[in-house]
């Protein structure tokens, strides 16, 4: 007779994963001798099919080293399910502070003209004219109160006269590198649209007290005009300037940002874990968690209004609900040039984690959400010029990057989950079988009993040919006050499931046998139970036959 089993599948029924494993053989724990004494009728025939001792973590640890890992080992020695997405959502500086093309303004000044005849032999210079200059953003409600940026400011100048005109200009309220921002224009004599430009690279803008959402900053211009040795200057028209800021390229700004609010988009998490799919029943863990981390570079407070509903396969849904949270920001514009990290944790205590994690989401988890910037945690808004002194601060490469982490420790209670794995067989003298047993020994370190419910014998096309209805339970290791187990409990136990007449005989023609079973943590499921990676299981599984040799 050939052998009954290809691969081990009891280590499956405790670790709710369909997966070969690697086994470490006792035979000093599993004598095969005296497995067959534990039968009433004398076999002749004793066939092993498979031996064990391994940890749970040994069992767990199916993946390979390159691959991101989901089932870890934690600090604690727990088995812990980790999963984690990157970047759930990102937003960039633009979703908070834009420049849009700036408006042209237009000041006139009149020029003096003497009586004709008289020439101009000396330099006339013109009282100073101050102009205001409003720097709009794409937000009407922020207030900027300082701006380092690169621009160009371009102008326009029309000169009637027929002598030339020097034009200065100055931004009062800004710096180029420590110096005051001003420079000198010749205007043609009789010149129409003479074009300049005054280069704003790595401009420093301080705007116009009190602030306010008109972001004002201040110029001066002061026009000399030159003497000539004509007696005619030209008409009565003022010298036209017009002016305007060019494509603002920001590099840090600081100031009151407003109120807004980012849609950080939806997406699915698939968390790739087996078992939810093959296991049928509830199960409770004790302490999952989600943490969503940041790297935040952006100097502004914001909300998180995060949603997450689990879904399983019998279309069951659950909504997280988790409660709004502010994660830290950073306050200075060297935390927002080095980035903060900072993280916001969904727990029991804080949101309906524990049953959505039992639903089972075997179906997915779908996630969607918003940011409020400038939001306080009651809805109310924060204004960074007076509350608190934390001003808004950006810079151009400030953003939000947030990955979600999925931990749940197997601390957890379960009672009567249903699992089932299928084995190859192949038989083709079972008709010399007079009588057939099953036997399965165990030392079941782990904190899970199991109830081996249904075997069924199928052909090639898993068409059950018989099925053996038993409830035999390879029992749970006892547990301490803290839910681990307790190693003075575990004990050495023999279950025999004996095969009938039509049972052996149906063996010839099985391709395949389905086990059916029911796994609960200790006490039926009433007691959250700690599986630690150290956690063990000792078994063997042999056929035991009477034969007729004279078949």
């Amino acid at each position: 007779m050939r052998k009954i089993y290809q691969t081990p599948i009891w280590l499956v029924l405790f670790c709710f994963l369909a997966a070969p494993f690697q086994s470490c053989v006792d035979t000093d724990d599993f004598d095969l001798d005296k497995i067959s004494k534990k039968i009433e009728w004398q076999p002749n025939f004793v066939g092993p099919i498979g031996y064990g001792e391994m940890s749970l973590w040994t069992i767990l640890n199916q993946h390979k080293p390159e691959k991101d890992q989901t089932i870890v080992l934690g600090t604690d020695g727990l088995i812990h399910i980790k999963y984690t997405k990157e970047d759930i959502f990102e937003y960039e500086v633009d979703e908070i502070l834009n420049f849009p093309s700036q408006a042209e303004s237009v000041i006139n000044i009149n020029l003096p003209i003497p009586a004709v005849g008289l020439p101009i032999t000396a330099a006339m210079v013109l009282p100073e004219v101050a102009e205001s200059y409003n720097i709009s953003t794409d937000n009407a409600a922020i207030i900027l109160k300082e701006v380092n940026l690169n621009s160009i400011m371009k102008f326009t100048m029309t000169n009637p006269l027929n002598t030339t005109v020097k034009l200065d200009v100055q931004i009062l309220s800004g710096k180029i590198n420590d110096a005051p921002v001003s420079e000198t224009y010749t205007v043609r004599a009789g010149v129409i649209n003479q074009k300049e430009k005054l280069d704003l690279t790595n401009l420093i803008l301080k705007f116009k007290e009190p602030l306010s959402i008109n972001n004002t900053i201040d110029l001066k211009f002061v026009v000399t005009v030159n003497p000539n040795g004509s007696n005619v200057l030209g008409t009565g028209n003022p010298l036209s300037i017009k002016y305007q800021v060019g494509d603002i390229k920001m590099l840090m700004a600081k100031g009151d940002f407003g109120q807004k609010t980012i849609d950080i988009g939806s997406g699915d998490i698939d968390m790739d874990i087996d078992f939810w799919d093959d296991v049928d029943g509830k199960f409770t863990f004790s302490d999952p968690r989600i943490n969503i981390k940041f790297n935040n570079k952006v100097g502004v407070p914001f909300k998180i209004l995060a949603n997450m509903t689990a879904s399983n396969s019998d279309g069951e849904t659950l909504n997280l609900d988790p409660d709004p949270l502010l994660p830290s920001y950073p306050t200075s514009e060297a935390e927002v040039i080095a980035g903060i990290d900072a993280s916001i944790l969904y727990d029991k205590t804080n949101s309906q984690i524990v049953p959505f994690m039992a639903l089972p989401p075997s179906g997915e988890i779908t996630y969607s959400g918003s940011i409020e910037i400038n939001k306080n945690l009651d809805g109310s808004i924060y204004n960074p010029l007076t509350d608190g002194n934390n001003i808004n601060i950006i810079t151009e490469a400030s953003s939000i990057t947030a990955d979600l982490e999925m931990d749940i420790p197997m601390d957890f209670k379960a009672n009567n989950l249903s699992i089932s794995d299928t084995t190859d067989v192949d038989i083709d003298d079972a008709e010399k079988m007079v009588k057939a047993a099953i036997m399965i020994t165990s030392e079941n370190g782990l904190p899970l009993d199991v109830t081996i419910k249904n075997i069924f014998f199928t052909d090639a096309a898993y068409k059950i040919i018989t099925s053996i209805s038993d409830q035999n339970v390879i029992k749970a290791a006892g547990i301490t006050a803290t839910g681990e187990v307790d190693p003075t409990t575990i004990n050495k136990v023999v279950n025999t499931i004996e095969l009938t007449e039509s049972e052996i005989q149906s063996l010839n023609e099985t391709k395949y046998i389905i086990f059916k079973a029911g796994v609960s943590t200790y006490d039926e499921g009433k007691v959250a139970v700690k599986l630690k990676g150290t956690d063990k299981l000792k078994f063997a599984i042999s056929i035991n036959a009477q034969l007729d040799l004279s078949k």
